[in-house]
């Protein structure tokens, strides 16, 4: 038999060969090297920008009357410690603090707290600011969906079945911001979606966006917030989450 013949009768099986030898594709990038886990401790003051009333109000919930409040601040604390204060017009200052499970609300001649457990959805937490708490990820499962622009797309799915809310983000790999993030309602409509825009390193390797924009389901500019005097890792008193 020649040489051409056997090379001839070899090609097919070498061929078969071919995925085997090929490299493993790579894994799907986890989540978690996302996470602003280098977070610890972040302060901020919020300004609103924008407040358009008439589109704030295609969007579901009462975020059209959060927008009414102009000016507030926020401390953040890992694990799961979140409070925000804010001037209420004629009424005065009152603030809402995330503290695990336990969510208040004080104002004026109110002081309510409630039990949040299994209800991931009725707390504000760091992705709303547009970083992706390690803690987060007790509560929400992660897919991942691909690269879009360079930016990695993760769907994000309460473990609890019954709150069926999903968000969908975009995340720089560089700065962990999630620079696009969609939130969609029971139903799984769009509610609203937000961009994340002008990021700042706080510190080696820390970015925190200082623009916020919010958009209803039919893609109108509804609000913008701006964040300034940023700190991050920064001690903060133990009664700022009191309960």
């Amino acid at each position: 038999m020649t040489a051409k013949k056997i090379a001839s009768l070899l090609t097919p099986a070498l061929l078969l060969l071919l995925p085997a030898l090929r490299a493993p594709a790579a894994p799907n990038p986890d989540i978690n090297k996302y996470t602003s886990t280098h977070v610890k401790t972040l302060q901020l003051s919020s300004d609103i920008v924008t407040e358009n009333q008439g589109e704030l109000k295609k969007i579901s919930g009462d975020i059209a009357l959060a927008y009414r409040l102009h000016r507030g601040s926020m401390q953040y604390e890992q694990p799961g410690k979140l409070r925000i204060n804010a001037s209420v017009p004629i009424f005065g200052a009152g603030h809402y603090t995330i503290n695990g499970n336990k969510k208040a609300t004080v104002a004026p001649f109110y002081h309510r707290v409630q039990d949040v457990t299994g209800a991931p959805g009725k707390k504000q937490t760091l992705l709303d600011f547009g970083l992706v708490p390690p803690e987060l990820l007790s509560e929400y499962d992660a897919t991942y969906l691909g690269v879009q622009d360079g930016l990695v797309e993760y769907q994000l799915l309460p473990k609890i079945k019954t709150e069926p809310l999903k968000n969908i983000v975009w995340i720089d790999p560089k700065t962990k911001i999630t620079v696009q993030r969609y939130n969609y309602d029971r139903d799984g409509k769009l509610s609203k979606w937000f961009l994340y825009k002008n990021p700042v390193q706080i510190a080696p390797g820390v970015y925190v966006p200082t623009r916020v924009e919010l958009y209803n389901p039919q893609n109108k500019l509804a609000g913008a917030t701006v964040y300034q005097n940023i700190k991050v890792n920064q001690p903060l008193s133990e009664d700022t989450f009191k309960i």
